[in-house]
C-alpha cells in the first residue's frame, strides 16, 4: 500500500500531523510504516514557513526506504531559476 502525499509547500508540521495519522511513527530520525510507504509528489517548497524542516523529513524518509519523492513544479521552477542557459541568461527568467 501507497501513501499518497502532495503540495506540502513548507508546512512541516502539518505533515507530521499527517503522517502521524496516517499511523507512521518516528524511529532513527525518520517516520515509517509497518505496512506501508509514502509517496511524495512534489511541491515541498515556496509559502510555508518550515521548508527546510519539510525537506529534512522528506528526505529522511527516502534514505529510510520508507518513502519516494518525485520533483513538483515548485522545485523545477527553482531549479530553471538557478541555472542558465548555454547563451546566457536563466533556464526560466526572473521577473521583478
Amino acid at each position: 500500500m501507497i501513501d499518497l502525499i502532495g503540495d506540502i509547500h513548507g508546512h512541516a508540521d502539518k505533515l507530521e500531523e499527517l503522517l502521524l495519522k496516517l499511523g507512521y511513527a518516528k524511529s532513527n530520525g525518520a517516520y515509517t510504516h509497518p505496512s506501508r510507504k509514502a509517496l511524495f509528489l512534489g511541491d515541498y517548497i515556496d509559502r510555508g514557513p518550515k521548508i527546510k524542516e519539510t525537506l529534512e523529513i522528506v528526505k529522511a524518509m527516502v534514505d529510510n526506504e520508507s518513502a519516494i519523492a518525485l520533483m513538483g513544479n515548485h522545485e523545477y521552477n527553482a531549479l530553471c531559476f538557478h541555472f542558465q542557459e548555454t547563451e546566457g541568461g536563466h533556464l526560466r527568467k526572473h521577473l521583478i
